[in-house]
């Protein structure tokens, strides 16, 4: 009888304690889960305001907080995602301000997540454009690299747009790759300025999705990219006036956009005097 006393003691003190520990182990589950979605925000607004200002020492910073993320947890998918990302961002600024050692750095650790990702996670359209960007960047660094990677970047886009029709990112690549593709191979001005339009409009429509869904983790790089790109198209089009009213929103929508304020506009303002006294 005291045996079995003690046993049913023993048992309904299982009982109360376990709840206690598994809730206690959802809250430490809770508090892991924010610090990371917390370094995952932080990294990616320290580099997409590194990018806009064109300040590698934000984008550097925002690339070490997603490292320290990836301590936290290495197979969380938006921490590689972003990884790759910020590597891109890194990339591109190495290669535009010719700091080879910059971009050595994260070419090929960057394009190995993006690539890991899009193995992984076939059904996720996002790290094909990231991929397909990536490839982009390697060709303007070497453009001899076009013969190798320059057909990927399209049939990545393509991939992604087989799994979300409405992914902006797969139109701004496609837009870009037809714009600077020749018009033997189904390239030309034309044909990048639709995509390129296609882009802005779904990225318009995509920012009114998330700015009522407040999810801060899912992809929302490349408005200012589709803006900037479809200026330039309609520079080589001749339509200026339709260029600087691209510019001009990008700075509206993005008043630090460095590029747009001491660039893009200067330059095109000029060409338009030159144009004039013509």
């Amino acid at each position: 009888m005291l045996v079995n006393n003690t046993i049913t003691k023993i048992f309904m003190l299982v009982i109360c304690i376990y709840p206690s520990s598994l809730f206690a182990q959802n809250m430490v589950n809770q508090e892991r889960n924010a610090a990371l979605d917390s370094l995952i925000c932080q990294g990616k607004s320290l580099t997409d305001n590194g990018y806009l200002t064109w300040n590698k020492d934000l984008m550097l910073q925002g690339y070490s907080l997603l490292q320290r993320a990836e301590k936290i947890s290495h197979e969380n998918k938006f921490v590689e995602y972003y990884l790759a990302f910020i590597g891109y961002r890194l990339m591109t600024y190495g290669m535009a301000m010719k700091e080879d050692q910059l971009y050595d750095d994260y070419v090929d650790q960057t394009k190995k997540r993006a690539s890991d990702l899009c193995d992984t996670y076939e059904n996720w359209s996002e790290p094909k454009p990231l991929l397909a960007s990536i490839y982009g960047i390697e060709i303007a660094h070497n453009w001899m690299k076009s013969f190798f990677i320059g057909s990927k970047s399209e049939k990545l886009a393509n991939a992604a747009l087989s799994i979300d029709s409405a992914n902006p990112r797969a139109y701004l690549v496609i837009g870009i790759t037809k714009l600077n593709a020749p018009s033997i191979i189904g390239g030309g001005t034309k044909e990048g300025i639709e995509y390129l339009n296609m882009s802005v409009t779904l990225f318009e429509r995509e920012r009114q999705i998330q700015d009522s869904l407040k999810d801060d983790l899912r992809p929302d790089w490349g408005y200012v990219d589709a803006l900037t790109w479809l200026g330039i198209a309609y520079e080589k089009k001749e339509n200026y006036i339709g260029a600087l009213a691209v510019y001009e929103k990008a700075l509206q929508i993005y008043p630090s956009y460095t590029r747009a304020k001491y660039s893009l506009i200067p330059q095109l303002r000029n060409k338009m005097a030159q144009a004039d006294k013509k």
